[in-house]
């Protein structure tokens, strides 16, 4: 997908993608403009991401809270459980990760 946004698109200076993975294929299909003349965000904050915000190939990562996510959903279910009303939707922050704080993270 990355190949062919860059094809119809070769003047893009930034990536979104909607998890790590998908911004890792990216940075490979940029090659030597990763890092340098396209600025490359993934989300999910995983090890190999965290690496690659790291050596500087993605500008950052959107990190999930799963200890957060999962306190809240047990806080939630104990509610059901006690017959208590429970949110229909409950947010969770999630922390950009970059170069300048990547190291809390690993």
């Amino acid at each position: 997908m990355a190949t062919n946004l860059l094809q119809a698109h070769p003047n893009v200076k930034a990536i979104f993608a909607e998890n790590d993975e998908m911004a890792l294929g990216a940075l490979e299909a940029l090659g030597a403009r990763a890092g340098s003349d396209v600025m490359v965000v993934g989300f999910d904050g995983t090890a190999d991401g965290l690496k690659a915000v790291e050596s500087g190939l993605m500008v950052a990562t959107i990190a999930q809270q799963p200890g957060e996510l999962g306190a809240k959903a047990v806080e939630q279910a104990a509610k059901l459980a006690k017959g208590e009303p429970v949110k229909a939707e409950v947010p969770v922050e999630v922390v950009t990760v970059a170069k300048d704080n990547v190291a809390d993270f690993k």
